[in-house]
């Protein structure tokens, strides 16, 4: 199914586009308040700044990138690229948070803005393949398939979650 935009710049209206720019500035000034090397470990914090820029540099283009394809479902892969490296800015906010590096109100902001982005995409998503369903370019055996996994996913990240409970 191609993509039947008017406005080549619609991305720009996109809340998840929005967002992800907002936290793109934030992890601009955050790691500016990184110290140079981490206090305990001794690693190099440009190393980190540096993953942390490219990652939320990578959320919002790939919603852009997405946007422009020609199909509904490459759009969705590629809001799933974004998914993918919010998840990685998200650990290196928490990294940070916890470890106390950077300005703290910062960090607690970028860990909360990441949650919130990381809600948006999955309902983008999955309005988009609930549109692709209606319009028969999604077949139910896919949309169940697509529910199974779903629903592995949410089992196994329960999983883990309950194991790191128990190591605290």
């Amino acid at each position: 199914m191609v993509l039947p935009y008017r406005n080549p710049l619609g991305y720009k209206n996109l809340r998840t586009w929005q967002q992800a720019n907002e936290i793109l500035e934030l992890t601009e000034k955050f790691v500016a308040t990184l110290p140079k090397t981490h206090p305990q470990t001794g690693q190099k914090m440009s190393d980190v700044a540096d993953h942390m820029l490219r990652s939320a540099r990578s959320v919002v283009r790939n919603i852009e990138e997405g946007f422009k394809r020609t199909t509904t479902k490459e759009y969705i892969s590629f809001l799933g690229f974004s998914a993918g490296s919010l998840e990685e800015l998200l650990g290196d906010f928490e990294y940070c948070v916890k470890g106390g590096l950077g300005d703290e109100t910062m960090g607690n902001k970028g860990v909360w803005l990441c949650r919130g982005e990381g809600k948006m995409l999955y309902n983008q998503v999955k309005s988009l393949e609930k549109k692709m369903f209606d319009e028969k370019t999604m077949s139910a055996n896919e949309m169940a398939r697509l529910a199974m996994q779903e629903a592995k996913d949410r089992e196994n990240k329960f999983d883990n979650w309950l194991k790191n409970q128990r190591n605290k």
